[in-house]
């Protein structure tokens, strides 16, 4: 990934590149604005390595957006920082990172920021709301795999629940209606953790990624449906290298009967989205 930025660096040394940061809770997001779509993240409590980073880069237009963003300052790299609005930035960010990837969005959908805590915004035609979230994320797995299985990073807990077994952990639905078929599917879930006839760090882990992935995507079922949309498209840092999470979110999402859609670079769709602002591009580059 450094080489790579390197490479659009020196290529770009005629022309200084716009660039896009998104300052979340966790992760500072950085997206380059040039012929391809250049990205990298750093730890958001310290700043100092971000603004080193961008002073090598020197950029001819810096953009920023998130809770964080405010610690940059008001210049950085002898540039002035643009401020854009959250919302507004990953509602611009994520036709151009889907566009990048060849996903295809339709005009109407939800777009998820499931990062430490989740966020979900309707965008209708490029028109962007915040309808709803929950404070359930990132954040979330990883406290409680710290004080469950004493992991210390996400991708710990990420690699463990990919090798685990919830249905150990969870009670099911089936493991109530025992005897007569039940109203609902038997193996959705009817308590989580509830079972515990397994403690195996993997199952836990799993379990984590269950509690976490079915309440985000029955919230964003109910959303969808009241708003009439059909298309949910998940996005976060909490997705990366997350395959249990993510397989998670697809099942329950399809039960809804809406249609689930992913962005493998999705964590960046506020970064890129500032860059496009900062630039004046279209939705269709950045």
């Amino acid at each position: 990934m450094l080489a790579r930025l390197a490479r659009v660096v020196v290529a770009s040394r005629a022309v200084p590149p716009t660039i896009g940061l998104d300052v979340g809770a966790t992760l500072c997001k950085l997206a380059v604005r040039g012929k391809d779509l250049v990205t990298e993240h750093h730890p958001s409590r310290d700043l100092g390595p971000v603004r080193a980073r961008l002073e090598g880069l020197a950029p001819a237009r810096l953009a920023a957006t998130g809770g964080g963003a405010v610690g940059l300052g008001a210049e950085v790299a002898g540039v002035r920082v643009t401020h854009v609005p959250e919302f507004e930035a990953w509602a611009r960010g994520a036709p151009i990172v889907a566009a990048d990837e060849g996903v295809v969005l339709p005009d109407r959908y939800l777009l998820v920021s499931l990062g430490t805590g989740t966020s979900v915004l309707s965008v209708d035609d490029g028109q962007v709301s915040r309808v709803g979230g929950t404070a359930l994320g990132g954040g979330t797995v990883l406290g409680l795999g710290r004080l469950l299985l004493g992991a210390e990073s996400f991708r710990a807990i990420a690699e463990l629940a990919s090798q685990g077994d919830r249905r150990r952990v969870d009670l099911l639905v089936g493991d109530v209606y025992r005897e007569v078929a039940p109203a609902i599917a038997a193996d959705l879930t009817a308590s989580s953790f509830a079972k515990l006839a397994s403690t195996r760090p993997e199952d836990v882990a799993h379990a984590l990624m269950g509690l976490v992935g079915e309440n985000v995507a029955l919230i964003c079922g109910g959303l969808a449906r009241g708003a009439r949309i059909d298309a949910v498209v998940y996005c976060g840092s909490t997705l990366a290298g997350n395959r249990a999470l993510r397989t998670i979110l697809e099942d329950i999402t399809t039960r809804f009967g809406n249609r689930p859609l992913f962005l493998a670079r999705g964590a960046f769709c506020g970064a890129v989205g500032a860059a496009a602002v900062a630039h004046g591009s279209d939705a269709g580059t950045i």
